[in-house]
């Protein structure tokens, strides 16, 4: 049985939603890092004033559930416009494309929390999980490295998880927590974000 099919059935008969119902998504909330102990994600898009361009948050009446997390780095043009979002690459460790990320590995020595009203669904979760450093691609001809990494199958970097479900007006408080301030500095002329990225299935309007 194709492994979408299985696990869409597995999640209806385990949430009481309708299999016709359950749509594949994900979503998407970017932190700026600078010199925190810690950092919030904002999944939900009434909590957000101004999403960036590659932001995907889950409106009022939507519900999610969640079966696959990771949390990846980018760096973007410190003119931060549309297009400098949307070019910018994401990496599961410290380096991108546009250079080392000093401290940026901080980010994967910490842990994550997800509160959600008031229930612990991760009350510790080992950041370490999300990290991958993936070969790197040489030019065909040249043999020159391009710059550019290898991600080996759709679900790089992602970790499983039990289905939950969340929606668009819960409380959801979703943290990384480094244990103390350090200053996580991107390359010249760039800021850096984190990225937690869910992926899962939609219902749209579900509490409409």
């Amino acid at each position: 049985m194709n492994s979408i099919i299985a696990e869409k059935k597995f999640i209806s008969e385990r949430t009481g939603i309708p299999y016709s119902n359950l749509s594949q998504a994900y979503l998407r909330a970017e932190t700026l890092l600078g010199n925190l102990s810690s950092y919030e994600f904002e999944l939900q898009k009434n909590n957000v004033a101004n999403p960036t361009v590659t932001e995907r948050l889950l409106n009022l009446n939507d519900e999610f559930v969640i079966s696959h997390m990771t949390i990846a780095l980018k760096t973007v043009a410190n003119t931060e416009t549309d297009t400098d979002h949307l070019i910018s690459t994401l990496s599961n460790y410290g380096t991108t494309k546009e250079g080392i990320i000093t401290n940026g590995e901080a980010i994967y020595n910490s842990s994550l929390s997800m509160i959600i009203d008031r229930k612990e669904f991760l009350p510790n979760y080992d950041v370490r999980f999300f990290r991958r450093v993936p070969d790197t691609q040489e030019d065909s001809l040249t043999g020159t490295n391009t710059g550019e990494n290898s991600v080996t199958n759709g679900l790089f970097g992602f970790a499983p998880f039990e289905p939950v479900k969340i929606d668009g007006r819960q409380t959801i408080n979703t943290t990384v927590d480094l244990g103390a301030s350090v200053t996580i500095t991107p390359p010249a002329s760039h800021v850096a974000y984190a990225c937690l990225i869910v992926r899962g299935y939609l219902v749209v309007n579900a509490k409409s």
